[in-house]
């Protein structure tokens, strides 16, 4: 049977990526701070938060065949002010860049390159991800589809690095929210295409639902009034409530998993072009 906190970690989808490179937390101490267990769990950063994208390689071929026509979109200019939306947005690009390595398609790479640079600028750390977006574009060409998922796995303890480093928590968790969202869309469609009660089964992780509402919960106040935050997390509780009431998926609670997923994500790519 297969583990499901491990296939929960696929809707987690490099929840946690940021760039390569350690940052010091004080100009005495060049000890990586983030990789301090005590440290990670007193911010509320842990394995849900920032999985490993092995795991989610790992976990996405128990979903295949995915259909990638169906869940491919294309990569769009995010423009806005708001760094919490930049976070929930980076977070879903990396879902974009994971399908694209799973897909083995290197076509979309150079416009997903160029706008992780932009969002990552947006969120105050667009020059550690430049050369990470240039070897993923590299790696591409070659045809090196191993290696560029070590890079994405590179990039991701990168970026959560220097979320840390700026001790911005509470993006790093938005961040992993957002391709979690975006991974539960993918997941969800692919076992729309092609249902089973077993493959929907994997959809369901009642401790990992809980624990992204709770991120929310505990968020600042000038988060929680976000309007984009607020609708996400009330569309999480629903999908509790369904979750918790449902015995076994049918394909129609299937579908509406995708449908919320889908919509969420579509909102926190509002005023992309």
């Amino acid at each position: 049977m297969h583990d499901q906190r491990s296939s929960a970690l696929v809707w987690s989808m490099v929840g946690g990526a940021v760039f390569a490179g350690t940052f010091g937390f004080a100009a005495t101490n060049k000890e990586d701070l983030s990789k301090d267990p005590d440290y990670r769990e007193e911010l509320g950063i842990n394995e849900f938060t920032a999985p490993s994208i092995d795991k989610v390689f790992a976990s996405l071929d128990a979903l295949k065949p995915i259909p990638f026509d169906a869940v491919t979109r294309p990569v769009s200019e995010l423009n806005t002010n708001d760094r919490s939306k930049y976070a929930l947005a980076f977070g879903v690009l990396i879902g974009d860049g994971f399908l694209d390595v799973a897909a083995e398609r290197d076509q979309d790479l150079p416009a997903l390159g160029r706008e992780l640079i932009r969002r990552a600028k947006g969120l105050g750390v667009g020059e550690r991800v430049a050369r990470h977006s240039k070897r993923l574009l590299d790696l591409g060409q070659l045809g090196d589809w191993d290696r560029l998922r070590k890079e994405l796995s590179v990039t991701q303890a990168d970026v959560e690095n220097a979320m840390l480093a700026l001790h911005d928590e509470p993006l790093a968790q938005l961040l992993s929210l957002g391709g979690w969202l975006r991974g539960l869309e993918i997941g969800a469609q692919s076992v729309v295409k092609t249902f089973s009660l077993e493959r929907a089964e994997r959809l369901r992780n009642r401790e990992l639902l809980t624990y992204y509402l709770d991120r929310l919960d505990s968020l600042a106040p000038r988060f929680k009034k976000n309007e984009l935050i607020q609708k996400i997390s009330a569309g999480l509780q629903s999908m509790r409530q369904s979750w918790n009431e449902a015995e076994n998926f049918s394909p129609a609670q299937v579908a509406r998993i995708y449908e919320t997923a889908h919509d969420l994500v579509n909102q926190i790519e509002q005023h992309a072009s």
